[in-house]
């Protein structure tokens, strides 16, 4: 049952139906941010600059009959001083996860001054909870560097963006003529917008002629410092024993 997905399908089946049931391209920075701190992608604590925002997504898809999909998905995503986030989001319109009365819904909180995530289910009243693993150090030996011979990287300058100011870079990826069965060169153009103070993307845009076009916006951002209730359980919500989350979440700070 779609209730009982555990995080990592609940992401692996976002990707697959956006992108067509295979395997997309790289995401740069930006592409899926919202969904990014949702899943525990994130490993970096944020503190003293508290924020939240509603984050929307439209993802656009041209067929071969010139007919266009959209999907737009909201949520809303809020970070304490002390760096605990709260992510909320209705999976109601992707998919099978549209079965069922409030099955999409879900709300995340990552504590790192606790060192716990939670994951709520409004429908049912119910939280899995689950310690929060330290953050790994990277190796950098451990990937081997993409080459950049095919990459292109222009600076598009600061621009002020819902109040923040923001940085921006234009990364035009090139597959060759024959890397994906493709008769000519395909360009994959992702432009970012990063907020230094938020330490967040505030807008991406990525056009890939394989998938699509997908836009990610952060709307009416708050700077101000959020109820601390957002980040705390329900009284009235059961607990259930969660499973160690598999990817590498916040650490704990310290």
């Amino acid at each position: 049952m779609i209730c009982r997905l555990s995080i990592i399908s609940i992401a692996s089946l976002i990707t697959a139906s956006l992108f067509g049931q295979r395997p997309g391209p790289r995401m740069e920075r930006g592409d899926f941010a919202l969904v990014r701190p949702e899943f525990g992608m994130s490993n970096k604590v944020v503190q003293g600059s508290p924020y939240s925002a509603q984050a929307v997504t439209q993802f656009t898809q041209t067929l071969s009959t010139g007919d266009h999909i959209q999907r737009t998905t909201t949520g809303s995503i809020t970070r304490d001083s002390q760096g605990r986030t709260r992510t909320e989001r209705s999976f109601g319109a992707i998919g099978a996860l549209s079965a069922g009365p409030g099955a999409g819904r879900t709300v995340m909180i990552y504590d790192p001054v606790a060192g716990m995530s939670h994951v709520l289910d409004p429908a049912r009243k119910t939280v899995r909870s689950t310690p929060m693993p330290a953050a790994r150090p990277t190796d950098a030996k451990a990937r081997p560097e993409r080459s950049l011979a095919s990459v292109k990287t222009d600076d598009l300058g600061t621009q002020l963006i819902q109040g923040v100011n923001a940085q921006g870079k234009r990364i035009t990826r090139v597959i060759p003529a024959g890397k994906e069965g493709n008769e000519k060169e395909i360009d994959i153009v992702t432009e970012t917008w990063y907020s230094p103070d938020l330490q967040v993307v505030v807008m991406s845009k990525t056009s890939d002629p394989r998938f699509g076009d997908s836009v990610y916006q952060l709307n009416a951002i708050s700077r101000a410092e959020p109820d601390p209730a957002l980040f705390a359980v329900p009284s009235d919500y059961a607990v259930k024993e969660g499973r160690p989350m598999m990817h590498r979440g916040p650490a704990p700070a310290q």
